[in-house]
């Protein structure tokens, strides 16, 4: 398997547990009514979704490196 077809492969598995993850995340109303999840979702500011932002891109590097030492 050449490097791209992993890297993109990589991509596509860690991107696909990050989404899960964060669907589980909003979805997860066990305590609180049907609506809630989705009003906590609508609390989030932009400074959240940028700090999400700045995690996955260091997820990313993280990622590059253990690649790059293999």
């Amino acid at each position: 398997m050449s490097q791209k077809m992993r890297s993109v492969l990589v991509g596509v598995v860690a991107g696909a547990f990050l989404g899960a993850a964060f669907a589980w995340v909003a979805s997860d109303s066990d305590d609180v009514g049907e609506g809630d999840a989705v009003a906590a979702v609508k609390q989030l500011g932009p400074m959240d979704y940028f700090a999400l932002g700045i995690a996955i891109l260091g997820l990313a590097r993280q990622f590059g490196g253990m690649l790059k030492k293999s």
